[in-house]
């Protein structure tokens, strides 16, 4: 049996198939929860921001674009769920937009020397429009103009704090590997 493409999905949910749509959940659901998983560092959070997602997504999709990917579209919603719920939690205003790192370091908040926990300590403490492009490009193998079209920006934009989001990983990475290990 054949797998149905997204764009013959879009097409049953638009003419009234519910089914379609479930399928549509099954099949990103879990891509989108580990994205704003990735973005969030909590899980009931992550779960909050997903099935709210899903829910504007149900009621948005008679309204997709056939020029733009079911995917891209699922991402930049999940997202906007994600930063919208950054904004309601933010306590003291904004950092300035140079700064990349918020909190502490890696080597404060780990106690085991476990090089996945220390890496993806560093990633949680990315600021979280750096932890974003690197999330979607590292973890979810997404392409630039992907990124692009689920953030918002250029291209080129995406790929300059993606360059700035490695360079600080490595710098803050270094204590614990050494420049050889990078």
């Amino acid at each position: 049996m054949t797998q149905t493409t997204d764009d013959q999905l879009i097409t049953r949910v638009k003419s009234g198939d519910q089914e379609a749509f479930g399928e549509i959940y099954r099949r990103y659901r879990p891509r989108v929860h580990r994205f704003a998983l990735k973005l969030l560092c909590d899980p009931d959070q992550a779960e909050d921001c997903t099935q709210e997602a899903f829910l504007k997504a149900q009621k948005g999709i008679a309204g997709l674009h056939a020029a733009l990917s079911l995917k891209a579209w699922l991402y930049s919603i999940i997202r906007n769920e994600v930063f919208e719920h950054f904004r309601k939690n933010r306590r003291n205003g904004h950092l300035e937009d140079d700064i990349v790192w918020k909190g502490s370091s890696p080597h404060e908040e780990v106690v085991a020397g476990e090089t996945t926990e220390i890496v993806q300590c560093a990633i949680a403490e990315l600021k979280e429009n750096y932890r974003e492009v690197l999330v979607l490009r590292e973890y979810e193998r997404m392409s630039y103009a992907e990124i692009a079209e689920v953030t918002g920006d250029s291209e080129s934009s995406v790929k300059s704090r993606l360059f700035k989001a490695r360079k600080a990983l490595l710098n803050k990475l270094k204590p614990f590997f050494g420049k050889d290990q990078l």
